[in-house]
């Protein structure tokens, strides 16, 4: 027994050592160097002077930087909120029942699987002016409705925020289908016969059983969006005025 946890450490230690050289001592060195005045891009042989709280003072009286910081962080909920909602439903409908649903699960995650690039120039022409989006609108009778949607300062970031849920939706679908293709059917089965409906059934049985899931969707969904670039950059270039402007893009 003493052998097999020596031999356990033994397969960890790498694992550890790498973690630690590649992600822990940047992070310590990271929050020393903050109360200094070091400066990664203008490097000079003077050695780094300690400021104290200095820097941090200046980043909270920085008014572009904590409005950049808050639309951020108002990117991430939304996208994070929306993509497992909506993931959720296309599993649920997805899950079973349909002929057509592995059809359906590949269309629906193929865009999780394309460039950034490749969608954000689709977009930016479905989006523009005289782009597919407006024609539509004019075709429905909504001429008024009608504008350059990644150009206009309201509309900007709500149409970036579209395009971000529209192209990983299909990645928080394929968990949550992963999810809920764990659960065993007996309990759903034992219910019907106590006489749960389908409601109770996905309050009682469904929604419980998914946790684990959520959560790994959750911190997946709010890691990636907190750090988007590719897609908004893209996109607007940070524009109108820096109205998508994220924390990645300064």
């Amino acid at each position: 027994m003493y052998n097999k946890k020596i031999y356990k450490t033994y397969f960890a230690l790498p694992a550890v050592i790498i973690y630690t050289l590649l992600f822990i001592v940047p992070v310590i060195l990271n929050f020393v160097y903050s109360f200094t005045n070091w400066n990664a891009i203008r490097m000079t042989s003077e050695v780094a002077k300690f400021v104290g709280w200095d820097n941090y003072v200046e980043i909270f009286q920085n008014k572009e930087l904590l409005a950049v910081i808050g639309r951020t962080i108002l990117f991430a909920l939304v996208t994070t909120v929306f993509k497992n909602v909506i993931g959720f439903l296309l599993a649920l409908g997805l899950n079973e029942g349909l002929k057509t649903r592995n059809i359906l699960r590949a269309v629906f995650f193929l865009p999780a699987m394309l460039s950034p690039l490749i969608i954000g120039l689709i977009f930016g022409s479905i989006f523009m002016e005289n782009g597919f989006a407006n024609q539509l609108l004019m075709a429905l009778g909504m001429e008024n409705v009608t504008k350059a949607w990644l150009t206009t300062k309201d509309t900007a970031l709500p149409t970036t925020m579209f395009v971000e849920i529209w192209r990983q939706v299909g990645f928080n679908m394929v968990i949550y289908l992963a999810g809920l293709q764990l659960i065993d059917k007996s309990y759903y089965e034992a219910a019907a016969v106590d006489g749960a409906n389908k409601r109770q059934s996905l309050f009682y049985i469904t929604l419980p059983h998914m946790l684990p899931s959520l959560i790994i969707n959750l911190l997946l969904a709010l890691s990636q969006e907190l750090k988007a670039f590719d897609i908004v950059f893209v996109l607007t270039g940070g524009g109108p005025n820096g109205a998508t402007e994220l924390i990645n893009m300064m």
